[in-house]
């Protein structure tokens, strides 16, 4: 590290650098054109929050620069001046000081130049160990943590370590040990936190509990009768059905695309999110993927039917590969069809976003790795994350309904599983469509339908239909509908 800042440029020639390229530090001399080149190509792949998130933070500390010392480089920055201007924003918003330094170090680290907070630990995969447990419990967590970083997914991960903070907070705030936990202590645990959590939720904390004393070699206090019996009361009490999404078949994306077409003329930025969503939409239909699996989907991994090789396949149809689904944890990977109306739909997706230029940088945007990138209004992101996904859903119907709740990133996944069912697939080909590996979510999804396809229902209309057509036989009139009524 330098012993002073460099000196910055002259302010006619930072300005003309500044209005010429959108990239902050573009006039430091300390960032060299690798450094900065690098840089961007890093920025380019963040989501465009992340990446927001880091140019508010590089505008504010370099107005702050400019204010305090505008004779001197503000990169790269020592651990005393970091602090100063960590103390300058807490001073304005004490609660986004942890994003400032997280923006800082990644700005450092972006450029290649040394973290001016080495005092300050990386991000753990999951929530230490209270500092008073025994050394030999707190090694094995670390080493528990450390393989659930590679063997769990990210939501996994996510609600494991919500589950044990959220279950040592209430601990502590009790004064008891969350591990070992008693089983008296799991019991309140579940009682007192049930009175607003699901059943579901609470068999999830439990098996984080569970999780977390296995891998400290400890007994599990779950599998005690208290907790158990404590759990079955609260099932019985809080008993609630599973929200499903509600569907979105072939139906509502006629609905859907008509409305697109009678819309009044629109913007090219506005045409661009059409045609992206019609995309996003059709492929969901016929993948049947859900919604984290729509937004990890790439356009290496479509491939155009060669009807020459498959003799099933037509002109113009295609698959792709899904890489890792929520049933596939291991990435094995499975192929999804797509009609010749989905592969035309990406192909124009794919031309427009191509010829479209990203306002962020000002260059053409590119198709880019993944097949559905954000589009926002400051600049477009790497690829679309799967609440956007949702957000798709739920804004294109709300364009056919003002009651838009029920829709969601499964809506696409429910309603092609129903069409399916209406066209005659049976239960193993819904498994198959959407790579189920038990029937319970199938048959969830189309209970309704189902139900209409009963053994009683079958029989109830064949003896209506042999009773309709003996009377139309005998000439006889029409039977009468028998009325059930039931006494005072």
């Amino acid at each position: 590290m330098p012993s002073s800042p460099p000196t910055i440029r002259s302010p006619a020639e930072r300005s003309s650098i500044d209005q010429a390229v959108g990239f902050p530090f573009a006039y430091e001399v300390a960032v060299t054109a690798a450094a900065r080149s690098a840089a961007e190509q890093a920025l380019a792949a963040l989501s465009v929050g992340s990446r927001r998130a880091l140019l508010s933070v590089a505008r504010g500390y370099l107005g702050w620069c400019r204010a305090t010392a505008p004779n001197t480089g503000a990169l790269p920055a020592d651990a005393n001046r970091a602090g100063a201007y960590l103390a300058h924003v807490k001073t304005r918003a004490p609660s986004s000081v942890a994003l400032h330094r997280w923006a800082l170090r990644r700005w450092h680290a972006l450029l290649g130049m040394p973290d001016p907070f080495p005092e300050v630990l990386p991000a753990v995969a999951a929530p230490s160990p209270d500092a008073d447990l025994p050394p030999e419990l707190e090694e094995r967590l670390r080493a528990y943590y450390g393989l659930a970083a590679r063997a769990f997914a990210p939501a996994t991960r996510k609600a494991l370590r919500g589950d044990l903070r959220l279950f040592r907070t209430w601990c502590a705030q009790r004064g008891v040990p969350w591990l070992p936990a008693a089983p008296e202590t799991v019991q309140a645990y579940v009682e007192e936190v049930g009175a607003t959590r699901k059943p579901a939720t609470i068999g999830r904390y439990l098996s984080s509990i569970t999780a977390v004393h296995r891998a400290a070699g400890l007994p599990s206090p779950c599998t005690d009768w208290p907790v158990a019996l404590a759990r079955r009361a609260h099932s019985r009490e809080k008993t609630v059905r599973q929200r499903q999404a509600k569907p979105v078949g072939n139906k509502e994306l006629a609905a859907i695309f008509a409305a697109m077409d009678d819309a009044e003329p629109r913007s090219p930025a506005a045409r661009l999110i059409d045609l992206r969503d019609c995309a996003l939409l059709l492929v969901g239909r016929d993948t049947l993927a859900r919604a984290d699996e729509l937004a990890a989907l790439r356009w290496e991994d479509v491939t155009e039917a060669d009807p020459a090789r498959d003799p099933e396949a037509r002109v113009g149809e295609g698959t792709i590969r899904i890489r890792r689904s929520k049933t596939d944890q291991e990435g094995q990977g499975a192929i999804a069809w797509l009609s010749a109306e989905t592969m035309a739909a990406l192909a124009a997706w794919r031309a427009a976003i191509e010829a479209a230029v990203d306002p962020a940088t000002g260059r053409p945007a590119g198709a880019g790795t993944f097949l559905f990138r954000s589009l926002a209004r400051r600049g477009y992101g790497a690829r679309l994350q799967p609440a956007a996904v949702r957000a798709v859903v739920m804004r294109r119907m709300g364009r056919e309904t003002a009651l838009t709740t029920g829709y969601g990133g499964h809506s696409l996944r429910v309603g092609a599983a129903q069409d399916l069912l209406a066209a005659g697939v049976n239960l193993p080909g819904l498994m198959q469509a959407g790579r189920w590996k038990t029937s319970r979510m199938p048959a969830r999804y189309t209970e309704e339908l189902q139900a209409s396809r009963s053994a009683v229902a079958q029989v109830r209309r064949a003896q209506a239909d042999a009773a309709d057509m003996a009377n139309d036989d005998d000439g006889g009139p029409e039977r009468t509908p028998v009325r059930i009524t039931t006494a005072d």
